[in-house]
């Protein structure tokens, strides 16, 4: 059923109305969220939040937003995004008011207090792997969270596993200045 659409009259007009809100609810997460989530982000915004919606609601309101255009979803390294598009702006501005005041306000203050803790969870990936001599191999990388590509890929070699883990551990924190200084220094300094 279309975000506009609904049936006055109809018996089950509460349970449509539900599910036209919950649909709102989604799509003002996009918006106060600022940058396209991965599924893991989505499935982390509505544990912590379980009073906007259940687990179940949430898969299946993905999956209507995305059936109606509302919200797209992009592949990238077997890691799916969602995010709004710009039917799904304008559908959210004509019908924002009938989300709960309330709601909205927490909306918008979980936006505010996680939106960089998530953009880094989604932005600075890493990954680990053994080599076959017995060390391994530590890719860090960083992913443009617009377009989904790499902006930046750093394989290292750990002698331990240890290593890598903690490696792979400080990448979240280390990723930013790393990127600036090979920034900097590749590109910078020499025009």
């Amino acid at each position: 059923m279309d975000l506009e659409t609904q049936i006055p009259g109809d018996r089950n007009f509460d349970f449509v109305a539900d599910e036209f809100v919950k649909k709102l609810i989604m799509l003002f997460t996009f918006e106060k969220m600022e940058i396209p989530l991965t599924d893991t982000s989505i499935d982390a915004i509505i544990q912590a939040n379980p009073s906007w919606m259940t687990y179940m609601d949430c898969k299946e309101v993905l999956f209507q937003l995305q059936e109606s255009k509302f919200i797209y979803r992009a592949s990238h390294d077997n890691d799916a995004v969602f995010g709004i598009t710009q039917d799904g702006r304008m559908a959210l501005s004509n019908f924002y008011t009938r989300i709960p005041a309330s709601i909205r306000e927490e909306i918008t203050n979980f936006a505010k207090t996680n939106r960089q803790k998530f953009k880094r969870n989604q932005e600075y990936t890493y990954d680990y792997f053994k080599n076959s001599d017995g060390t391994y191999t530590v890719a860090l990388r960083i992913r443009d969270g617009a377009t989904n590509n790499y902006l930046l890929e750093i394989r290292v070699k750990a002698a331990t596993r240890g290593s890598a883990v903690r490696a792979a551990a400080k990448w979240k924190q280390s990723a930013p200045s790393v990127y600036e200084y090979v920034h900097n220094t590749m590109l910078e300094q020499g025009e």
